[in-house]
């Protein structure tokens, strides 16, 4: 490790003094004289200062090219995961830590496989042991990693290792600090943490509020998806998405089979339009048969009372509050869309007779 010679380097190349230095970073002319002569390092709380400073990531400051570097540890992860055994993963990792003292992700999993001793040892001092190392090296990490990712993995893992421990509180305040980027980490750490801490009725309401909003946002990814990609004319993978996101908004009918009926419809009718442009009539005339069925919701629906979601759908979402609800068209009909498939099946006859049979 030359960090020390990296440092004078760096200092060199700034044309700064090591008294310039020592007063930027608060310490003594003394200490960045040790350093740069490799007789001490500089306390791992410094380390995101200097490279700030310097304007380099941590691992610059180490000396480690940054391709082989990410090589080297992948290679040390792989033989890790290639182990199968949780205490060979702490031999390989740690030993990986002495040669890359700062990788954080060799510190993240190395506190992943030792929660897991937690988990599976009977001994007791080597369980807290365990614990104790595992949240020592997440805090490295949210404490001198300047990545912002490896910070929130960090975090996602002191909730974890937090919320088995009992320590509820600090789960919590560890998810506090997350980026607004780690939205995942953040829903499945805060349910993860009502789970452990067996707090029903908080985890119940959290959960269906946020599978809603998944759910929901799934939805409207999937339109703009399918929407674009019809544009550029990738009808297969028009095709595919469609299919997807009409499966994802049946996933909720056993709590109510018309459940976003509308959002359904639509979905169909965007099928339907892409195995025409695709010039496939069967399964065009397929689909549209499914989307008269759900226009038949639709209308149905239209005449509830409320269109509440913790009202519409009891069972899945019975704790959502009253400003979350279903949308609907009204005064819809039929006849405004057949007329865009007429031509495309011109005079078949299995059209004219499904036609007919909606006449009637």
């Amino acid at each position: 490790m030359n960090i020390g010679t990296n440092i004078y380097a760096l200092r060199k190349e700034k044309k700064i003094t090591q008294a310039q230095l020592a007063e930027r970073l608060g310490v003594s002319d003394q200490a960045i004289s040790k350093w740069e002569n490799n007789q001490c390092a500089p306390d791992v709380s410094l380390f995101p200062i200097i490279a700030d400073y310097f304007g380099v990531s941590i691992d610059r400051l180490f000396g480690y090219h940054r391709n082989s570097y990410t090589e080297e540890v992948k290679a040390i992860i792989k033989a890790a995961d290639d182990s199968m055994d949780t205490y060979k993963e702490i031999d390989i990792i740690s030993e990986g830590l002495r040669k890359y003292p700062n990788s954080p992700d060799l510190k993240i999993y190395l506190a992943g496989s030792l929660s897991m001793v937690n988990r599976m040892s009977e001994d007791e001092n080597e369980k807290k042991d365990a614990v104790r190392k595992a949240i020592r090296l997440c805090t490295e990490v949210v404490d001198t990693c300047g990545d912002p990712k490896q910070v929130d993995r960090a975090l996602n893992m002191l909730t974890r290792i937090y919320g088995e421990n009992g320590e509820y509180q600090k789960a919590f305040d560890a998810i506090a600090k997350l980026s607004g980027e780690s939205y995942f980490f953040r829903i499945v750490s805060t349910a993860r943490t009502f789970g452990y801490s067996k707090n029903d009725h908080e985890l119940i309401k959290y959960v269906e509020k946020n599978l809603f909003d998944c759910w929901l946002a799934m939805d409207l990814n999937l339109q703009i998806l399918t929407s674009r990609l019809s544009e550029l004319g990738r009808l297969d993978e028009v095709i595919a998405f469609c299919k997807a996101h009409v499966g994802l908004l049946h996933v909720f009918d056993d709590g109510c089979s018309d459940f976003y009926a509308t959002h359904k419809f639509f979905a169909t009718l965007a099928l339907a339009h892409a195995y025409r442009k695709k010039g496939n009539r069967a399964l065009c005339l397929e689909t549209l048969r499914e989307l008269i069925k759900l226009f038949a919701q639709v209308k149905c629906v239209e005449q509830c009372d409320s269109f509440r979601v913790s009202a519409r759908n009891s069972m899945y979402f019975s704790n959502l509050d009253d400003n979350c609800r279903e949308e609907y068209i009204f005064g819809f009909s039929m006849e405004s869309v057949l007329p865009t498939f007429d031509k495309f099946f011109g005079d078949d006859e299995s059209y004219i007779q499904f036609k007919d049979s909606i006449s009637q």
